[in-house]
């Protein structure tokens, strides 16, 4: 049985399926905030996507996600206990699930109504093919060392719930290596995992963007993510990034994900970091000077 405001449009090539949903705001996501304003991850809203797939599409695959975006912020008032969304599932000739995020807002006492689009992800249905860096970790004891104190105090000031960097974060002008947690917070889990290890990874990458590139960067989309075993609340993770280009676009990484054995977890390829304040945040002075570790 499809949901209440469900909307089915087929054609031979493509199935259109939206309907709306209410996404749960648990307490850990306040400490989520920019510009002081508290704003849905973008590893929660991919969680979300997948999970509305696999509600209509029970036997397909999630684990392997293509040329996501991210358009613009999913705010979130304070006091939400839920908030309303939009979901747009196409499925293609191909098996290509695309899915999208939407809002409605209203302006003029409700008179006018304007769809945003949030966030875009293609879940594919084939098997990866994956090559793992041959970049190692060598260099680290004389690398750009920042503090998980201070990452947090000035570089990435999220609340502790997103505080997941643990002990050094360390950064060359080839990667940057840090060790991540997985909280284990009610609701903190999805068909993708853990959300946590991949979004602290993106820290490391706006840490390094600000030492090397001179900006605080946030994701704005990644050309394919692969989740080969989704890490588990509780676990402690190796991430590697990878810086691949710099140009007036923004930065570009390749992000690895191991779990303590040495098993690779995840990947990210093509990931995408922007200045989206418009040049209003600027990194600290001593992030492109001296080793900090504090």
């Amino acid at each position: 049985m499809l949901p209440p405001l469900f909307i089915e449009e087929t054609t031979k090539e493509t199935k259109h399926l939206q309907t709306s949903s209410m996404i749960p705001i648990h307490p850990y996501l306040m400490d989520h905030r920019f510009d002081g304003k508290v704003i849905l991850p973008t590893v929660e809203i991919l969680q979300h996507l997948a999970a509305s797939v696999l509600l209509q599409f029970p036997l397909s695959k999630v684990l392997y996600l293509t040329n996501a975006s991210f358009d613009r912020f999913f705010y979130i008032e304070s006091d939400a206990s839920s908030v309303a969304s939009s979901i747009e599932i196409i499925l293609s000739e191909d098996s290509t699930i695309t899915s999208k995020l939407t809002s409605v807002i209203t302006i003029k006492k409700g008179a006018i109504k304007r769809i945003k689009e949030h966030a875009t992800v293609h879940f594919i249905q084939e098997t990866p093919q994956i090559i793992e860096p041959t970049v190692g970790l060598t260099g680290l004891s004389s690398s750009f060392q920042i503090s998980a104190k201070q990452l947090y105090l000035e570089l990435v000031p999220f609340g502790p719930a997103f505080q997941t960097i643990q002990d050094v974060v360390f950064l060359t002008e080839n990667s940057g290596f840090a060790c991540v947690s997985a909280p284990e917070y009610p609701g903190a889990s999805g068909p993708l995992g853990s959300p946590f290890p991949f979004d602290g990874a993106l820290h490391i990458a706006c840490a390094w963007s600000q030492r090397y590139c001179g900006i605080v960067a946030f994701p704005v989309g990644f050309e394919k993510r692969v989740i080969l075993k989704p890490i588990i609340p509780g676990e402690t993770i190796a991430s590697v990034i990878i810086p691949v280009s710099v140009d007036t676009s923004g930065v570009t990484f390749d992000i690895w994900l191991y779990d303590l054995e040495g098993r690779l977890r995840e990947m990210a390829g093509g990931v995408v970091m922007r200045d989206v304040s418009g040049g209003r945040m600027i990194p600290p002075q001593w992030v492109q000077e001296e080793r900090v570790l504090s």
